[in-house]
Formats: C-alpha cells, sequence, structure tokens
C-alpha cells in the first residue's frame, strides 16, 4: 500500500509510517542509492522472506570502540590510561592489530580535542561536562512515527543554558556548511533526552530539561590529534531552528521519501538486494567455492590492496583514514583525462571527440572549463589530443553509458561485485567495453593473460559482460585504450573467445580466492610498506628505504615510478606497481 509519496517494495512488509533517520545519512547525493537510504531510515520494513542475517567476525565498526572508551572514562570512573584496554577487551568480536592502534590514536585524539575546547569555553567563564542521554526530535500522529537522531558525544553546562554536540570525524574535516551539521544542530536545538535505546524502542521514551538552552554549539572533532576542533554552530536555538526549517528539513523529506536506484557500495546491507532490479543475481560470477564469512563487497580496487597486503586491504575496508599523500603527476594526470572524457562522452546525442573540443591551453580551456583547472587541462592537453583519433564514438553508438555505477551479486559467494566501467556503448548490436589509461611509457602488450594481469578491470568485464551484466547475450568486445603524449592505441578482446574467458577468470579468481576465505588479514610486510596509506597503524610494517628497488615475486619495482624492471610480471607486482603511481583516494569521512 503507497504510504504518502513513498511506497513499499513489493517484497517487503512492516510499517513504513515508522521512520527513524540519522541526521548523518543527509550528506548524501547522486552517487548513493535513494531507495537504500529510504528503506534504511523504515526500520520496522523487512523482507517477506528473511533468512538469516551472517556478520563479520571481526569488529566493523572501529568508531564504536572509541565511543565505548569514552563512556568508560566520563561515565565509568574508568581511568583514560585504562578505558582502552578495557574497550578492546570487550569487544563483541576480533579486533584486527592495526585497527586496535587507530582506536588508540583516535581516543587520545579525542581527549586532547577536548582539553583545547574545555579551555576555549573557560576564557568565556564557561564550563560543559558530558551527558550520557543521547537527543532525540521525534513526532507522532494517529498515521506516522517520525524520529531525527545524532550520533556523538553530548554536553552541557550545569546550568542548562549552552547545550554541546561534538561531532567525531575520522580522518579530515567535513564540509561547513553540510545539511547534516544543520540536523545535528537542529536535534540539538529542539531534542529531549532519550531515556530508552533510540534503535531499540519506538517510539523513544524521553524526559523534559526543566531548562531550556540560551546557546547551542556544534563542535566537530577530527580524530588525528594534529588538527584543531571547530566550532561549527554556536547560535541561539531560535536561531537554529529557523535555519534547519528553511534550509534542511526539504533535504530530509527528500531522502526519507527518495525513491530510484543507484548501484554501489549501499548494495551489500540493502534489505531488497536479493530483488533489485538493478543488482542481477550472477550465481558464480568470481568462480569461488563457499559462501564467505558474510556477505561483502569486492572490486578491483579490494583485490589490488589485498595482493599488496591483507591488513592493507582490511584497514581500507573498514575506512581507517590514511595519510594525507602528494599524489604524483601520473595519478593528477590521470584523473584529469577520466573527468574530461567523462564529460565529452556525455554530451547530448553522443558526438565523437574532435580537435576543436580541445584548444590550446594558452588559449582556453573549450569544454573543460569549471571542470578543470588550467593546469590539469595543461597536463592532460595532449592525452586527450592522442585520444581524439580513437575516440569510440567515431563509430556509430548507440545506449553511451559513461562511467556507469556497476553491481553484479555472486549468490553463491555471497558476494557483491561492483565496477566503474569507463565507457560502455552499443555499436552494430555488440555491448563494448571501453577501459582508457595514460602513460608515458609503453602501452600494455601480449597476450589476454599478461594483459588482464596489469589491468584486471578487463578481466571483470569480460566476466561481467559473459553473464549478460552490461547487456547482451553473453558476448561484446572489451577495449583497453591506453593514451600516450604521440598517440592512442586500443586492444581489443572478444568476450566469445573461450581463451580470453578463461585468462579473465583466472586472473579474477587469483585476486579473490585468498582475500574470500581470510578472517585474520595478517599483515605482509615489505619495501611497499612505504607507500602503503594505512602504514601508520601497523605494528608490523617494515622499515622504509625510499630509494630501495621494490622486489616482489621477482619482479623489479622503480619506487618513485612505479616502472616494472623487466618483461615478467604477475598480478601482486601490478597491485605493488599501481599503488605507487596511482595511491587510491581517501573513502568519504564518516
Amino acid at each position: 500500500m503507497p504510504f504518502g509519496n513513498w511506497t513499499p517494495h513489493e517484497e517487503l512488509s512492516g510499517d513504513p509510517g515508522v521512520i527513524r533517520l540519522s541526521a548523518s545519512l543527509l550528506d548524501r547525493d547522486d552517487r548513493h542509492c535513494r531507495d537504500f537510504a529510504a528503506l534504511k531510515s523504515r526500520p520496522r520494513v523487512w523482507p517477506r522472506r528473511r533468512g538469516a542475517r551472517r556478520y563479520a567476525p571481526w569488529e566493523t565498526f572501529p568508531l564504536g570502540l572509541v565511543m565505548d572508551a569514552l563512556n568508560l572514562t566520563e561515565f565509568g570512573d574508568v581511568p583514560a590510561e585504562d578505558a582502552i584496554d578495557k574497550a578492546l577487551g570487550r569487544a563483541r568480536s576480533a579486533v584486527h592489530p592495526g585497527v586496535a592502534v587507530w582506536v588508540r590514536h583516535a581516543f587520545d585524539a579525542y581527549l586532547r580535542a577536548a582539553e583545547w575546547i574545555a579551555d576555549d569555553l573557560e576564557a568565556e567563564g564557561v564550563a560543559v561536562r558530558p551527558e550520557p542521554l543521547p537527543r532525540v526530535v521525534q513526532a507522532e500522529s494517529a498515521a506516522e512515527l517520525r524520529v531525527l537522531t545524532a550520533w556523538g558525544r553530548w554536553y552541557g553546562s550545569a546550568d542548562g543554558a549552552v547545550r554541546e554536540f561534538r561531532r567525531l570525524r575520522v580522518g579530515r574535516p567535513g564540509e561547513r556548511d553540510a545539511p547534516s551539521n544543520d540536523a545535528l544542530a537542529f536535534v540539538a536545538a529542539a531534542g529531549l533526552r532519550a531515556e530508552s535505546d533510540v534503535y531499540r524502542d519506538l517510539p523513544v521514551e524521553v524526559l523534559p530539561d526543566e531548562v531550556a538552552p540560551q546557546r547551542v554549539r556544534l563542535v566537530e572533532v577530527v580524530l588525528t590529534g594534529d588538527a584543531p576542533p571547530r566550532v561549527l554552530v554556536d547560535a541561539p536555538p531560535a536561531e537554529v531552528r529557523r535555519v534547519y526549517r528553511e534550509r534542511t528539513r526539504p533535504i530530509v523529506t527528500d531522502i526519507a521519501f527518495g525513491v530510484g536506484t543507484r548501484p554501489g557500495s549501499d548494495c551489500v546491507d540493502c534489505k531488497v538486494l536479493p530483488t533489485c532490479g538493478a543488482v542481477p543475481d550472477v550465481p558464480g560470477l568470481l568462480g569461488l567455492e563457499g559462501r564467505g564469512t558474510h556477505r561483502r563487497t569486492w572490486s578491483v580496487t579490494t583485490g589490488r590492496q589485498y595482493l599488496v597486503c591483507p591488513a592493507q586491504a582490511h584497514l581500507r575496508e573498514l575506512h581507517i583514514p590514511a595519510a594525507q599523500r602528494s599524489d604524483g603527476t601520473a595519478a593528477r594526470r590521470g584523473r584529469a583525462v577520466h573527468r574530461w572524457l567523462e564529460l565529452a562522452h556525455g554530451r547530448a546525442g553522443a558526438p565523437a571527440c574532435t580537435r576543436g573540443d580541445l584548444p590550446d591551453p594558452a588559449g582556453g580551456l573549450g569544454i573543460a572549463a569549471g571542470v578543470l583547472t588550467p593546469e590539469e587541462y595543461a597536463d592532460a592537453h595532449p592525452y586527450l589530443a592522442a585520444h581524439v583519433e580513437v575516440c569510440p564514438l567515431r563509430e556509430p553508438s548507440a545506449d553511451v553509458r559513461p562511467e556507469p555505477a556497476v553491481a553484479a551479486h555472486d549468490t553463491e559467494a555471497d558476494v557483491v561485485v561492483i565496477a566503474h566501467p569507463d565507457l560502455i556503448r552499443t555499436t552494430g548490436g555488440t555491448v563494448v567495453y571501453r577501459e582508457q589509461k595514460t602513460t608515458q611509457g609503453a602501452p600494455p602488450a601480449g597476450d589476454a593473460r599478461t594483459v588482464f594481469t596489469l589491468v584486471p578491470q578487463l578481466a571483470l568485464a569480460v566476466l561481467l559482460m559473459k553473464h549478460g551484466v552490461l547487456g547482451g547475450d553473453g558476448g561484446g568486445i572489451v577495449e583497453l585504450e591506453t593514451m600516450t603524449p604521440s598517440g592512442a592505441e586500443v586492444l581489443r578482446f572478444d568476450v566469445w573467445d573461450p581463451d580470453v574467458r578463461e585468462a579473465a577468470r583466472e586472473v579474477i579468481t587469483s585476486m579473490t580466492a585468498r582475500w574470500h576465505a581470510d578472517a585474520s588479514f595478517r599483515a605482509l610486510p615489505g619495501p611497499w610498506c612505504g607507500g602503503c596509506p594505512v602504514a601508520d597503524w601497523c605494528p608490523d610494517r617494515a622499515p622504509n628505504d625510499p630509494g630501495a628497488p621494490i622486489v616482489v615475486d621477482g619482479v623489479r619495482i622503480d619506487p618513485l615510478t612505479g616502472e616494472v624492471l623487466g618483461d615478467a610480471v604477475t598480478g601482486r607486482a601490478a597491485a605493488v606497481a599501481d599503488g605507487v603511481t596511482d595511491p587510491t583516494e581517501e573513502p568519504p569521512p564518516f
């Protein structure tokens, strides 16, 4: 039955009129799935046929351990020096050694930030103390219950005049004008203390306040230890309410009642994954045995990180903050080229790229205006000029999709596979996948097995096309376009070719088999530790000699350029080399 302007999926049952929305969910954009957010905000809507949910055998929410330690210190009279040990000791699941190192660091960083906040308030003659009960805003009628929650740390002055909420950020500051900040401040201004469990009891039992606040503060605490806390809101409650009502409430409504699918990382926890039309079931896609530990996501990025070091892949999956690294010229250039190509190939009518689209960098940016900086465009220009001669849209094409989000559920392995093709199109009834790379060296060459080892996105594309995930009848063409300053080259692989299919299967299974069965993610220390983005948290990391060649599986790699010094290459060596030249970006902050 329809409810308001939101209709539950047919395979769901329950009460869609109970809506509980976390303020942090407001910072979503078109890259995220609207259906997932609407379903996540309805805790009493469930699939009609519910199987037993499997949980990870390791701790998946490190920030929760930090919160537990802070609760022990602020409300349990446990000394700070003992709180982390106690919190780690009573964790419900195994805690990776690298996670434990980060949890200790984050706990100390919060205590340091709390001292800074206290000193600033003391200068104003104000002191705040921790409050054990979170606050919620809820409105109940005969038709529905709406609850808005805020997850973080609560404080208040003894006289109730000052009410403060502290938002925890894992690795870097968020946007100052993020909608979630308005919502968090609104919960602080209008919320009541929750006497019952916010995440179990609906409606939530609340306690009224004897004194209304005169001042509401929202403070952002980045758990790095070197970033001072930021006061994002410091205003009277009436002003906080006005801003929320005028600027943010429509966003809340849009998320709670949104409709539309977008395959991606949301899929793994989605209630309707088994029946979602945007995520096909593809049993045996990865060629794995057994269902693993629990439902997980996998991408080529995950696979490469695991090949380099299982501990690195695990910490990245848990969003443990990565070190801020200066991207090399190759990484910056590659991103600039991809942004330009996505823009050009997404134009109405899908026209082919021409030299007219590429004015001389000294004379302007052309279609890149507003997308690239002049410096980025100048770096990308010679590679884009080379692309023009092999632009895939020179051929009559239909259903042109630049940078689509693709997901498929391997139901035998219980893994959601995520891919981000550079371009998919249909030419003469044939589906064609194109991956695009830039290099100053020689383009990849060799048989399918060799090329797929260097560019495993191609191997995954073959398997996705074989199973019809990208459209078509199980066949198609997979292309690799390599752009250099002097020209471009395109390699093509026929998905119907059994040798191509076998090479793709071997490469992908070699990247997923150990990962799928692993439950400990032990570190594999070596010279690649020097470039590892999460090495700061690894107690097993190897000493770093920046100038020493990296040797992986007998393959030598230049530590500065990532160039493979020799003809032979293995999947792990290719992953290490790729990490040198193209470090993955840090996941969005919590």
